[in-house]
């Protein structure tokens, strides 16, 4: 998941949170033990701390084969361990994933590449959920009472065993992370993108 792109520990993250405001710039705090509410390690990749709520979070172009992949972290998801992945994102619909370490965001990935598209979570390298969408990565070819079993089955997963919080829906957010239309901080494959300012801004301030 292209692991060095953090520099110091201050950085911009995409905000999960009430209001029309989704944009936070996510400082170095100290609360005693916690310590920065950022975390990287030599390499300059996100290290994930369980206290700060800020996730890595990735968007895989999948359309091209342009190899281009969009770094960025997303504060507020809940997500406490492993990976989620989709490749329904609005508008391009490229593959997002969100995940607390580089190989869950790998395989939930390469899950997704070998069901033709979809949904999948991970934990520890092993997907415990997941729903094809082989037709062109955004619909099932399976009867939609199939798919609403496999949606409640991969839901109750992602808020009980890998701790997505209870108020954010697993999917419809990150579908909407990389939006580029509506404020105001938002993920693309080629980085991040501030819609109010229309241009690229880098992860860190």
């Amino acid at each position: 998941m292209h692991r060095r792109f953090l520099r110091r520990e201050t950085g911009h993250a995409l905000d999960v949170g009430p209001g029309p405001d989704y944009r936070h710039r996510a400082r170095r705090r100290r609360h005693g033990k916690r310590g920065s509410l950022i975390h990287r390690d030599d390499r300059g990749d996100f290290v994930y701390d369980p206290q700060a709520d800020i996730v890595k979070v990735a968007v895989v172009e999948r359309h091209h084969g342009t190899g281009c992949v969009g770094l960025g972290l997303l504060r507020g998801y809940g997500l406490k361990r492993g990976a989620v992945a989709v490749s329904v994102a609005h508008d391009s619909h490229n593959i997002i994933v969100a995940g607390t370490n580089n190989r869950d965001m790998a395989a939930a990935v390469e899950a997704l590449e070998g069901q033709k598209g979809g949904m999948a979570i991970v934990l520890d390298g092993t997907v415990l959920a997941s729903i094809p969408l082989p037709i062109a990565g955004l619909m099932s070819d399976q009867p939609a009472a199939a798919v609403d079993a496999a949606m409640d089955e991969l839901y109750a997963k992602a808020h009980h065993i890998l701790g997505v919080s209870a108020d954010v829906d697993v999917i419809m957010t990150l579908c909407f992370m990389s939006l580029p239309v509506i404020p105001k901080l938002k993920l693309l494959d080629t980085g991040l993108f501030d819609v109010e300012a229309f241009d690229f801004v880098p992860i860190e301030p």
